[in-house]
């Protein structure tokens, strides 16, 4: 394991190599104990834990300035995880969700930007990305990590509280709740709009070139990576762990991938995950995963909820209008190999042979 010496700032940060074991799995580089050796440089990965996964940052380390950069990437997160995160009571966003429908709760800028963003993405998605779904991930108690089929009058409860016209942004930066059940959720697009945040950072310190990953489910690509082919990022197949389905290569781009295999549970022989349908309360079973590419990580993320939701149909509808979009779907009824839906010319996709 490789430490920076003598860089106050990455005192909370670890530097260490990517672990090949999560979805995504880094193909571009030879890992050794004191960094990886390319071309470009000597890179080395720095990690910290936040938003409850592993957030990474694989930064040339021959720059001077890559490892204090992507520690005050890291710090950026933190500070994020303190606003959104539904899990830290004095968060702006769960004291919104406890007093929004009481009175008109005061947001800072970042929750603001974000619900903007994510109002404009309900829309575009055809209501298939909603952030209102808290309450359906309460009653199904994924939220606490104990999955139970919820009884039909509980669902139908919760489901008074889903509809993002039931939040309200007032032009004095006010956050209203229309309704007493509503519970504002970010999962679905919090982990890319930090890694979007944090890529701020990064460039502030004149870093171009640079890959961000945040768990195993959202990935910003700066640059073309050390080699200048772009960075490769490995696709696991979720129904067969031990194969790759796809493999990508990314360049100046963002990546988000959706899939059920973490959090499910079975009941009566029927598989239910944590994706849920914001217009039918239960999960989607078409898709087994989607992984998104397109200009922004918080984009991808959400992208991928809605096309896991709204399947095929949605993602060719979404992707023939914007251009910078590809989807990689894999379906239910035909895990032999995903489809492959928009191309882009900063992003290339290799499907894997049977």
């Amino acid at each position: 394991m490789l430490r920076a010496q003598g860089d106050m700032a990455a005192k909370r940060a670890d530097t260490k190599t990517f672990n090949r074991r999560q979805l995504l799995s880094i193909r571009g580089m030879r890992h050794s104990g004191a960094g990886t050796e390319t071309s470009g440089g000597t890179w080395v990965t720095v990690s910290r834990t936040a938003m409850a996964c592993n957030f990474k940052v694989i930064v040339d380390l021959q720059s001077g300035r890559g490892v204090r950069a992507a520690s005050e990437c890291l710090d950026e997160i933190d500070r994020l995880e303190s606003i959104l995160s539904v899990f830290r009571p004095s968060s702006e966003i769960s004291r919104i969700n406890s007093e929004g429908a009481i009175r008109p709760v005061l947001a800072g800028p970042e929750l603001l930007e974000l619900l903007h963003l994510c109002r404009e993405l309900h829309k575009d998605s055809e209501g298939a990305f909603d952030i209102t779904t808290g309450s359906l991930t309460e009653c199904w108690g994924f939220q606490e990590r104990s999955p139970r089929l919820p009884a039909v009058g509980v669902l139908a409860t919760a489901r008074e509280g889903v509809g993002a016209q039931l939040v309200s942004v007032g032009i004095d930066g006010r956050v209203s709740l229309r309704h007493p059940g509503v519970r504002i959720n970010f999962g679905g697009v919090g982990k890319g709009y930090a890694l979007d945040r944090g890529a701020g950072k990064m460039a502030g310190h004149g870093i171009g070139t640079a890959l961000l990953s945040g768990g195993s489910s959202s990935v910003v690509a700066l640059g073309a990576g050390p080699d200048g082919d772009g960075w490769h990022v490995g696709l696991k197949h979720p129904a067969h762990t031990d194969k790759r389905m796809a493999s990508v290569r990314l360049r100046s781009c963002a990546m988000g991938t959706s899939s059920q295999e973490e959090q499910w549970f079975e009941e009566s022989g029927t598989r239910y995950g944590h994706i849920l349908d914001p217009q039918t309360g239960f999960p989607p079973t078409a898709v087994r995963s989607v992984s998104v590419i397109t200009d922004s990580a918080a984009r991808a993320d959400a992208l991928a909820t809605a096309f896991f939701v709204g399947g095929p149909v949605l993602a060719e509808r979404y992707c023939s209008a914007h251009r910078d979009t590809v989807a990689i779907m894999l379906l239910a009824y035909e895990l032999s190999r995903p489809i492959v839906i928009g191309s882009w010319d900063k992003a290339i996709v290799e499907v894997a042979s049977d």
